[in-house]
């Protein structure tokens, strides 16, 4: 069964004209177009959604990167103090991870 987009009433499928109104008769009903609406719609708010948290994330890795690079370091073996860009403790010798 078709229904008619303007007044609702059930038509046969082989209809092209509604018997009630005479509304030319789509093949699509417009529930059927309303959700195609929204679900591209929703795809392009969610895109721009992406992209926002995509900025977010990178300012924030460049926050943490910048405040890595200007704290010390602690060796994981002894506690000593290190700079920021050491690969070995000074005082241990150990690798720093």
């Amino acid at each position: 069964m078709t229904y008619c987009n303007k007044c609702g009433k059930k038509n046969d499928d082989d209809a092209h004209y509604c018997t009630k109104c005479g509304n030319y008769l789509t093949k699509t009903s417009s529930w059927e177009n309303d959700i195609e609406k929204f679900a591209e719609d929703f795809g392009k708010k969610a895109e721009q959604f992406g992209k926002r948290i995509e900025k977010k994330a990178k300012e924030f890795t460049k926050r943490m990167e910048e405040s890595s690079e200007s704290k010390t370091k602690h060796c994981l073996h002894c506690n000593a103090e290190l700079d920021h860009d050491a690969n070995f403790c000074c005082i241990c010798g150990k690798k720093i991870e």
